[in-house]
């Protein structure tokens, strides 16, 4: 998104402090934005002390009396950088400012007045807040990107007619990639971090699917890459790639991805990616989500774990139909992001 906003737009991107963000690469951070346009918002020391006791004593209070919908949209936002926030506002004084999930949606409220205010939710949170909540975020914007159009009509919804507040979809966008060669193929790949989602859909893959693909074929090897791979044990099928610098470089050993998700929301960016660098893909409908029949060429969409089984074994074994699933995922890819495209301008532009 900030690489198709930076055409035609100056772009300024804050760093809120995250416990998630400890190996980010700040320099390159800086580097891909420009001087100046990349802030990492700091936290003091007693601040970042109180907000990390308040998330704790919530945890805690959640596992002894189970987890609850919050009725507080800005749970997780530390009010103590209200100010670093504001000044970097006033500083900037954009014409446009986009906060990245509704969480850190508190912002909205210190933008002064004919600022354009848009909240890319990237997801629903109805599984953490209660209507109330996440209305009241939602309802700070004059734009809400959903990221697929399922969750666009739920926001639509959640808001009512009357409300001011608009909803679009703008889903991922493809960033190109250089195709990778499929002649040559060990197996398939499943790419993912270390979360909960992805480390019981690999385990599930592991369980329901590569027994019936080793009985047929032995040599079949499973590439797993990114750190889902530290949930499983070592399995002489599976090859663990870890955290690589290039994902293509692992995906061109095994080009055909197993995309076996059993649970998660939201756009599969994962399996967009992979379409985008010409390789076949075999997905559960769930992995699948939010990708209409309009851009699923290239993929083999099947809940049964022995047409999946099957499907793994045939582009395997069939270098022309890997080919050819690939090419159709590409040409489904462009189509796609033309529409991404078209939408994002559309929501970022208001008189557009």
């Amino acid at each position: 998104m900030l690489n198709e906003l930076r055409h035609d737009h100056a772009v300024t991107f804050a760093l809120i402090p995250s416990r998630q963000a400890r190996d980010i690469d700040l320099n390159e951070h800086e580097d891909f934005f420009g001087a100046g346009k990349f802030v990492a918002i700091k936290r003091g020391l007693l601040a970042g002390l109180i907000f990390n006791a308040r998330i704790i004593r919530r945890k805690v209070h959640g596992r002894i009396f189970g987890k609850m919908l919050s009725n507080d949209v800005d749970y997780l936002f530390d009010r103590s950088l209200k100010g670093a926030c504001k000044h970097l506002i006033e500083t900037v004084k954009p014409d446009v400012i986009i906060i990245e999930y509704i969480h850190f949606s508190k912002i909205l409220e210190w933008v002064p007045n004919g600022v354009y205010k848009v909240i890319d939710t990237h997801d629903s949170f109805s599984h953490e807040f209660t209507s109330e909540a996440e209305r009241k975020g939602l309802e700070r914007a004059d734009m809400v990107l959903a990221i697929q159009d399922r969750e666009a009509s739920m926001f639509k919804d959640l808001l009512g007619a009357a409300s001011r507040t608009q909803v679009t979809t703008v889903s991922h966008i493809v960033a190109g990639h250089a195709t990778i060669d499929s002649n040559r193929c060990e197996g398939a790949s499943f790419v993912g971090s270390n979360f909960e989602a992805n480390n019981q859909s690999l385990a599930s893959l592991i369980a329901n699917v590569m027994p019936m693909v080793l009985a047929e074929r032995p040599n079949f090897k499973l590439h797993v890459i990114g750190d889902v791979g530290t949930a499983i044990p070592d399995y002489p099928f599976v090859v663990k790639h870890g955290r690589v610098k290039v994902v293509a470089h692992a995906l061109a050993r095994a080009p055909v991805l197993a995309n076996y998700i059993v649970k998660g929301t939201g756009i599969k960016i994962k399996m967009l990616d992979a379409m985008g660098m010409g390789l076949a893909c075999v997905s559960t409908a769930l992995g699948a989500d939010g990708l209409s029949d309009a851009f699923a060429d290239g993929v083999c969409v099947t809940d049964d774990d022995r047409q999946f089984a099957d499907e793994l074994i045939a582009l395997f074994d069939n270098a022309a139909r890997r080919a050819a699933l690939g090419r159709a995922g590409l040409e489904a890819v462009a189509r796609w992001n033309t529409l991404q495209r078209s939408s994002l301008q559309s929501a970022i532009d208001p008189a557009s």
